[in-house]
């Protein structure tokens, strides 16, 4: 640490922001501890001399910052104390507001952040000062009309739908809510169309509305002059928005361990300074300093001034100050510098997934590269091309260590081919953004020779893309490493520090070669310790995922095998099947569903399944007798052309080791041909011992009194996943009386136009003593069976 003077400091500092977490002690306490502590310190300096109270000055100065770190914390968090945080949804509301920011054009909506002034839902008028973020999601003229007119600084009135954001509803999710709110952000507001949406003040905020038209003119620019996948590709890397970026091209990126390019940071920085140093070479060294920092503080602020990019413009400023005035400096003390001035003006910067990444990636380069640096130069190369390869390795293999906890926790895999991906993609990058800005420089000029940049821009970029789509897709292009906790995280860069400083002790190969087997072997067997399954072997699971207003139940069976019954719905906002089950199925560690049973061909039960089959985790699906409608058409050419094994639900039983599922369905009953699609439904009773669950998809009167009348005695289960949401066309007494079960599942939306579940229906179960689990209350919902009892388990909590 004596090399580095600031680190040891800015590490109290950040320990005690992450205290103050746990803690949460107010801040007038802490005043009063910092001051004491100082007084203190003051004293022990000017009365004593003695070297044990000299050392004991030295602890009361690292407590200082320690406490200062807490205080930072406890003050610079944006607490919400609103009236607004016990509302989850509330429709019709009217807003009052203040524009703050706003984020570029996307594809079906304008995004921007308020201030409220005022907002009225559920009869009551709110008077606060809150920030949300509104979507509005008019069509496609009417959001162009705004955005073109919109400006930070505008007052607006909206009218739309409130609700809080998504937080942990399903296992593995990541807590949208707690997000925002550790961003002083309340919640969202939704309209929907011009009427909905008017700006009544023009008045504006001019430095942000300046920067915002620089930004939409920058991304004009880029569409003009490239192919939608490159103008996406360029809007990430340029100006910090990743939204035209598909979630499948995300997916791929962080599959090839290249992940990072997408996030503007010291990369992207080190590729602007090189352009700017070109562009300012002609003049003298001060001026072309002075220009060049401009040129980077610019660039800092169109992308928006995320942590990352702050850090290396600071850094960057630093490096080219020192050189200016012939002094010396470091990457070490330089982030340090850099993180603490980012964590003073927002302490919860430290939780930020972007902020952990650039800042461990950087750390790791200055700590661990000098030891492949000095390994390599060791060797004497006569090929210099062999060394700087060998070298760029080294630099790419320290990031990735370093990083490999957060990488983990976020995203579950391990990149096998990024060292190799890395060293065509990275240098690739710096041609692509060398290009574009020449591209949108003298498109300002001539837009006939900015063209020709912009196709060849196309052509480099979508030759990367497909290159790191087709290693993201390689078998043995990554692992799963799930459910990485903080505990591996700790075991990890313990065993890193003790090897680092193990490795400075000795000198041969063969010694470090040793250390390093031993702390990969640590690392390994340690980790494994806190491992347990959420699904459990030799049990059976059925897990009720919250996919909104539809239905989706995943089932693993006591030997192993999985079912999914239904995969929610699929719409332009949202892929239940995309964006929910493939998560959460690969947080689970299941790679493929044995048995997908596709209730009925209502949107909100299918919808999903179309990405699943799509991404291949689907081995063959169960669905009703196909009819002549259209859907019903297209879906049975879709699993065709994809070579789905299918079956159609009839009178009989599946045998799934010691599990039995039962289908109450006969399509050849010309009474059961009559029905609607919604009494059609596939019903299955699964068993298990002396456990029994009934699913019956939106199954209604009609259907009911068939069940009742042809399978009396078989309804009879302790599990029951009530019928169409709970809405009042079902769950007649009749039929709850026969089932009679000790547990109802309702699968649900909040607040949704249905006004699902039926009062009524509710009153119904509850009269029968069934204990009734909503998602809309309660987020999924698991339950265990060991084939005598039934278990509801707190996932949240286990």
């Amino acid at each position: 640490m004596k090399d580095y003077p600031f680190t040891k400091f800015a590490l109290l500092f950040v320990i005690g922001i992450i205290a103050e977490k746990y803690f949460q002690i107010d801040s007038i306490s802490l005043i009063i501890i910092i001051a004491s502590l100082i007084l203190l310190l003051v004293i022990f300096q000017k009365l004593f001399r003695i070297k044990i109270l000299q050392l004991l000055s030295t602890v009361f100065v690292y407590a200082i910052i320690l406490f200062t770190g807490c205080f930072i914390a406890s003050t610079g968090n944006e607490k919400i104390n609103s009236p607004l945080v016990k509302y989850q949804k509330e429709k019709s509301a009217k807003l009052f507001a203040k524009v703050v920011e706003i984020e570029l054009e996307k594809s079906f909506e304008i995004v921007f952040t308020v201030k409220t002034d005022s907002i009225l839902f559920d009869n009551k008028l709110f008077i606060t000062r809150d920030k949300l973020i509104c979507k509005f999601r008019g069509d496609t003229l009417q959001r162009k009309h705004f955005y073109e007119k919109i400006n930070p600084g505008n007052k607006i009135y909206l009218t739309g739908t409130f609700q809080k954001g998504r937080d942990r509803r399903n296992p593995g999710e990541f807590d949208y809510d707690q997000y925002l709110k550790s961003k002083g952000i309340t919640g969202l507001f939704i309209a929907y169309d011009t009427d909905s949406l008017k700006i009544v003040s023009a008045e504006k905020d001019y430095f942000q509305s300046a920067l915002f038209s620089v930004r939409k003119n920058i991304d004009r620019t880029i569409h003009d002059l490239h192919d939608s996948q490159t103008a996406g590709l360029l809007r990430g890397l340029l100006l910090a928005d990743r939204s035209e970026i598909d979630f499948e091209t995300k997916s791929e990126f962080i599959n090839s361990g290249v992940i990072h390019i997408l996030a503007v940071s010291g990369l992207h920085v080190g590729y602007v300074l090189i352009i700017f140093v070109f562009l300012f070479g002609r003049f003298n060294i001060y001026t072309r300093s002075m220009l060049t920092i401009l040129g980077l503080i610019f660039f800092m602020f169109i992308t928006g001034v995320p942590p990352s990019v702050f850090r290396a413009t600071l850094m960057a400023i630093t490096i080219i100050s020192a050189f200016l005035f012939n002094r010396s400096t470091n990457v070490i003390n330089s982030i340090s510098i850099a993180a603490v001035i980012i964590l003073l003006f927002n302490p919860n910067e430290i939780y930020n997934p972007g902020f952990q990444l650039s800042f461990a990636a950087v750390l790791s380069i200055g700590i661990i590269y000098p030891y492949f640096q000095r390994s390599i130069t060791k060797l004497n190369l006569k090929q210099k091309w062999i060394e700087y390869i060998l070298l760029f390795f080294g630099v790419s293999l320290s990031a990735q260590i370093g990083t490999i906890p957060f990488t983990l926790a976020y995203f579950s895999k391990l990149s096998l081919i990024a060292l190799f991906a890395n060293l065509i993609v990275i240098p690739v990058v710096g041609i692509i953004i060398g290009i574009a800005f020449m591209a949108i420089i003298i498109g300002g000029v001539s837009y006939g020779v900015a063209i020709n940049f912009g196709a060849a821009n196309n052509l480099i970029s979508r030759w990367m893309i497909d290159f790191i789509k087709f290693t993201g897709s390689l078998d043995y292009s990554f692992l799963w490493i799930r459910n990485y906790s903080l505990y591996d995280a700790i075991v990890f860069y313990t065993t890193l520090i003790v090897s680092i400083l193990f490795f400075k002790k000795v000198s041969r190969p063969n010694h470090k070669f040793a250390i390093f087997i031993i702390a990969i072997f640590i690392i390994i067997f340690f980790s494994r310790l806190d491992n347990k399954q959420l699904l459990e072997d030799n049990k059976l699971s059925v897990l009720m995922i919250d996919v909104g207003q539809g239905d989706s139940f995943l089932i693993k069976f006591p030997n192993g095998k999985t079912a999914l019954i239904d995969a929610g719905e699929a719409n332009q906002y949202l892929d239940n099947g995309d964006r929910i089950i493939l998560p959460l199925l690969d947080y689970l560690g299941i790679n493929k569903i044995d048995y997908g049973f596709v209730s009925h061909l209502d949107l909100d039960h299918y919808g999903g399944f179309v990405s699943l089959i799509f991404n291949d985790r689907i081995k063959e699906v169960y669905r009703p007798l196909p009819d002549s409608s259209d859907k019903s058409i297209r879906f049975e050419k879709f699993l065709a052309d994809k070579k789905i094994k299918t079956n159609i639900y009839s009178r009989s039983h599946l045998d799934i080791g010691t599990a039995k599922i039962y289908f109450l369905n006969d399509p050849n009953d010309y009474i059961y041909k009559s029905f609607s699609s919604n009494d059609k439904s596939g019903i299955l009773k699964i068993v298990y011992g002396k456990t029994s669950f009934l699913f019956v998809g939106d199954c209604e009167f009609p259907g009911e009194y068939y069940l009742a009348s042809n399978f009396r005695e078989m309804l009879d289960s302790d599990v029951l996943k009530v019928g169409h949401h709970g809405s009042k066309t079902g769950s007649s007494k009749l039929f709850l009386n026969l089932v009679s079960p000790k547990i109802s599942l309702v699968s649900v939306g909040i607040k949704n136009k249905f006004d699902h579940p039926s009062a009524d229906v509710i009153n119904s179960l509850e009269s029968i003593h069934s204990k009734i689990y909503r998602t809309d209350f309660m987020g999924a919902v698991l339950l265990k069976s060991d084939g005598k009892q039934i278990n509801f388990i707190d996932w949240k909590n286990n």
